[in-house]
């Protein structure tokens, strides 16, 4: 029950300084707005009669956020993660003392880290299974007469649940319609995106554009080859699954058991938080499983 406390508190931590952050973040974007002068690099919005300071977040955050497809602002997921961290230890120390406090600071540390660590890629992949619509919605649009830079930047706003490639297929149509080259627009979507789907569709693209031609028959070749790539990779992903439920209670499964005998056993509690050798035990048992659950999704992994 101590545990279940502990967790519980740590839970509701994180969430008021998530809230919190939320909260302070419009309301600096609404001083920044209303202010004669360019806004500072950090927000200072007063509550309550005191000015909180919120600290602009690594770039690193904003690229892990992004690379894992999560919705999160980074500097929400940034006041949050150091609230949790800041204040998890502090509510587990007083109910189980400094051992439990060690541990909870460890959990709240490191389970965001390894949470953004197993989703890297997602955004990738949403791109790359987005992209055989995009091209073909480009098709369409050709068909009915509309020029390449037309169809490009109305497949972008239309390219399905990828946000990246709507906004990759947005700027490069922008791009080309303040006067840069179409071609190099779309090349450079290619070298920011260096994908394999995103290699091809850029140079049907491109071929299109400099020799003419056939321009939707060629495009759509390409995402019905797109298609049957994606549909391998399902396929593949598939055939993976028992390993990746393997790894799931590979990572779960020792937490669970650990959890329920110390909430039902006083005895196991007081070794593994209140004793030195407790507590080098739980430390090694938790980065031992963290190691193992990590080495597995390595393993479970799916590359076409």
């Amino acid at each position: 029950m101590i545990l279940a406390a502990v967790l519980a508190s740590a839970v509701l931590a994180a969430g008021a300084s998530a809230r919190v952050a939320s909260r302070l973040s419009r309301q600096g974007t609404v001083v920044r707005r209303l202010s004669d002068r360019p806004g500072p690099r950090t927000a200072r919005p007063v509550i309550a009669g005191r000015r909180w300071q919120l600290a602009e977040p690594p770039a690193r955050v904003a690229a892990a956020l992004a690379e894992a497809d999560l919705p999160v602002p980074p500097g929400v997921a940034w006041t949050a993660w150091i609230g949790g961290v800041a204040i998890g230890p502090v509510f587990a120390a007083m109910v189980g003392g400094p051992g439990l406090a060690g541990v909870t600071a460890l959990g709240l540390l490191v389970g965001p880290l390894l949470v953004v660590r197993s989703r890297r890629g997602r955004a990738d992949a949403r791109l790359e299974q987005a992209l055989p619509g995009a091209l073909e919605a480009v098709a369409r649009s050709l068909r009915s007469g509309a020029s390449l830079r037309q169809a490009v930047e109305e497949a972008g706003t239309a390219s399905g649940p990828s946000r990246v490639l709507a906004g990759e297929l947005s700027r490069a149509a922008a791009e080309a319609a303040q006067g840069a080259s179409l071609v190099t627009t779309l090349e450079a979507v290619g070298a920011r995106r260096p994908l394999p789907g995103v290699r091809l569709g850029v140079a049907a693209l491109c071929l299109g554009a400099e020799t003419g031609g056939a321009q939707a028959r060629a495009v759509d070749g390409v995402a019905a080859t797109l298609r049957e790539r994606l549909a391998v990779a399902a396929e593949l992903k598939a055939l993976s699954s028992q390993a990746r439920i393997s790894a799931l209670v590979i990572g779960v499964a020792p937490l669970g058991f650990g959890a329920f005998a110390a909430a039902t056993d006083p005895r196991t509690s007081e070794f593994l938080l209140h004793t030195p050798a407790g507590l080098v035990l739980l430390v090694t048992g938790l980065v031992l499983d963290a190691l193992g659950w990590l080495w597995m999704q390595h393993l479970a992994k799916v590359n076409v």
